[in-house]
This record gives C-alpha cells, sequence and structure tokens, in this order.
C-alpha cells in the first residue's frame, strides 16, 4: 500500500524509451506531411504524433531531475493539455483513416468544438489556478507539495471537481474507448469486404491501442503495487514501449507499404 503513495520514477530503460516512441512519431507524421501535406489523415496523425511529445518527455524529465521537475505549473498544464489534445485526436484519426465513418459525416462539428472546448478549459483552468511553489517544503523529498494556503486548498478542491473529474471521464476514459470500438469496425468492415491494405493497417493500430490501453491502465500500475522494485515492472514497460512503436509503424506501412492513402477517404466501403 505504501507504494501508492511514492512519488512517480522513472529509469534510464524508460526515459530512452520514451524519447525514442516520440521521436518516431513525430517522424513518421512529419514525413507523411511531406508526402501528402493536403491528406486529411496524414495532418490528424501528426496532430497525435505532436500532442504525444510532452507527454513522453515528462518521463525523461523525472530521469533526469527527479520527480520534483513535475512540480511546475508550466508543465502540468503543457502536459495535461497534450493528453486531452491526444485522446480527442487519436478518435478524430480514428474516424477518418482509411476513410470517414458515418459517425464524423454526421457529426463532424462535434470534433472541432471538442479541440476548442480543450483549448477554452485549459485556458481558464490555468488563469485560476495559482501557481505551485514546493521550495518551502522541500517538495517530494520531504513528503510535502510545498506551502499550500487555505484559499489554494479551495481552490485545487473545485478545480478538480468541476473539472478534473468530467475530463477525466470523457477524455481519459469515453473518448478512447470510442477510438477504439471506431478502429474495430473499421477493421471490421476492411476485413469483410476483403479490402486488405486497411484490414493488415487497421489490425496492426487495434494491437497496438489494446495492448498499451491494458498495461497502462492495469498491469504496470498494478505491478507498482505488488512488486516495485522486481523486473516485472521494467519488463511491462519494454512491452509498452513496443506496443507505442506498432502505431506509428503500422501507419507508416499503411502508407510506404500497403498505399492506405490511394484509397478515397470518402468512400465508406458498405
Amino acid at each position: 500500500m505504501d507504494s501508492l503513495l511514492l512519488p512517480p520514477s522513472a529509469t534510464a530503460f524508460d526515459a530512452v524509451s520514451s524519447l525514442l516512441s516520440a521521436a518516431v512519431y513525430a517522424l513518421i507524421g512529419l514525413a507523411a506531411l511531406a508526402q501528402a501535406p493536403h491528406d486529411s489523415r496524414v495532418r490528424v496523425f501528426l496532430l497525435v504524433a505532436l500532442a504525444s511529445v510532452a507527454p513522453y518527455c515528462v518521463t525523461a524529465l523525472i530521469w533526469q531531475r527527479g520527480p520534483q521537475a513535475l512540480m511546475s505549473k508550466a508543465l502540468i498544464v503543457t502536459v495535461a493539455l497534450s493528453l486531452m489534445l491526444n485522446a480527442l485526436a487519436l478518435l478524430h484519426f480514428t474516424q477518418i483513416f482509411p476513410w470517414r465513418r458515418p459517425w464524423i459525416r454526421r457529426h463532424g462539428g462535434w470534433i472541432w468544438a471538442g479541440y476548442a472546448g480543450i483549448l477554452a478549459i485549459t485556458g481558464v483552468t490555468a488563469f485560476l489556478t495559482p501557481s505551485i511553489d514546493v521550495s518551502a517544503a522541500g517538495g517530494f523529498g520531504s513528503g510535502g507539495l510545498g506551502a499550500v494556503s487555505a484559499g489554494m486548498a479551495e481552490t485545487l478542491l473545485i478545480v478538480v471537481v468541476l473539472v478534473g473529474i468530467p475530463v477525466l471521464l470523457v477524455l481519459g476514459i469515453a473518448t478512447p474507448f470510442a477510438g477504439l470500438v471506431s478502429l474495430f469496425k473499421t477493421w471490421q468492415s476492411a476485413r469483410d469486404r476483403n479490402v486488405e491494405s486497411a484490414r493488415v493497417t487497421t489490425c496492426w493500430m487495434l494491437i497496438s491501442q489494446m495492448g498499451g490501453g491494458v498495461l497502462t491502465i492495469l498491469v504496470i500500475p498494478l505491478l507498482r503495487i505488488v512488486a516495485p522494485h522486481g523486473p516485472w515492472v521494467t519488463i511491462a514497460a519494454a512491452l509498452l514501449f513496443t506496443f507505442s512503436l506498432l502505431m506509428p509503424l503500422a501507419f507508416a506501412a499503411g502508407i510506404w507499404r500497403y498505399r492506405v492513402l490511394d484509397l478515397d477517404p470518402e468512400a465508406l466501403p458498405q
């Protein structure tokens, strides 16, 4: 139970694998954009890639500077914004790759409203939330988070209840699940209609999202509780690294080997 109270930590492997994942995502996204700059599927994938950079880099920052590096308002806001954009952009991507699904044909405006809402929520929350000071109490190392006034505590509580919990439910649970369902239905449609290029590409993307999601949400947190100092956490981290690379590599294979971009994005198989 004490492991639940430990500050976040990272190993050299975690740092290197996170930076490598971010680099692979970004490089593939930029290379795809150079090849097809006007293709919406490529542009949305690049958004997914760029929104992944900050969360991946945080792991390296923790390894380099320790958990106290997290206690920065600017860093927290940046990572929170990136995570929210990444969740919505991934749903957006699964709704248009390799063709536009029925939901986004009817309700595409909800996606753009979601992007605007994320930016608005982040801006208002950053404005209302006071800066974090860890120097007064020594940060994580002394078991405190700095001087917290009654007013700041109340503000943080209001932000968590009114913003944090709804955002977690919508963008942390509902949106990823909807994206997974969209990807599964696209794979199913490609399989049933024998569209081999789309079937193979979406199959590997589906494996990536399912495997990475299970490891991130369930396996790794559980291992940190029951065996925080054993080799199993590192093994799980290596598997997570592998699954995280499957998504951009599948996208790259879909573009340069299977020619998925040659499929008409408006021609949904019937």
